[in-house]
């Protein structure tokens, strides 16, 4: 396939962002993340590969772009909602009372990510708006379906919020990672070319 102009639109800084990635490495990465989640003995290929890393996008994306609080809304109250449950507050002046030896740690949250992670995420997120399941039927469904299946999104809730079936879901969700493999594999090419 001739590396012409492409069917889908992207301004010339984009164009040059995606060139201008270090492929080699997502792609490396992309293969140890979807060897971690086949199954034994599935032989992986591209799409698996092009599947894990905009799992991984939609991921890295959650936490690095995390919406402000919510405003306007009422608060959870600081009381317990139930006679055991041990609010925090509680075990901060138990801690200052001298009756624990360690403050309570806060909750967790996902550990933020790498720029490494986040420059790669963008790059993919930017691949998949861009391209992905271009020229398909109803297009805008599809994507909401297979990016909410990314996601982790269970297929029956999908099958309720959208109408697609298990089977067409899981057609476009091959369709969409063979799309996402067949432009990395476009740009990687062409970054290895201009090097």
């Amino acid at each position: 396939m001739a590396m012409g102009k492409p069917t889908w639109l992207l301004d010339d800084k984009q164009l040059e962002r995606l060139i201008n990635h270090d492929w080699r490495t997502t792609i490396r990465d992309g293969e140890a993340e979807a060897a971690e989640s086949l199954r034994k003995g599935t032989r992986m290929n591209g799409r698996h590969i092009a599947w894990a890393l905009l799992r991984e996008a939609i991921k890295v994306a959650r936490v690095a772009y995390a919406a402000p609080p919510r405003s306007g809304y009422p608060h959870k109250s600081a009381l317990p909602e139930g006679v055991d449950e041990v609010t925090v507050w509680q075990m901060v002046s138990s801690y200052l009372r001298g009756e624990l030896e360690n403050l309570p740690e806060p909750d967790t949250k996902a550990p933020r990510p790498s720029a490494k992670q986040i420059s790669r995420a963008e790059v993919i997120l930017e691949l998949w708006h861009n391209a992905a399941l271009a020229g398909k039927g109803d297009k805008k469904r599809l994507k909401k379906a297979v990016y909410a299946k990314a996601a982790g999104r269970k297929p029956r809730h999908i099958h309720a919020a959208t109408g697609l079936s298990y089977k067409q879901l899981w057609k476009a969700q091959e369709e969409a990672s063979n799309d996402l493999w067949e432009i990395i594999l476009r740009f990687s090419k062409k970054s290895i070319d201009k090097t």
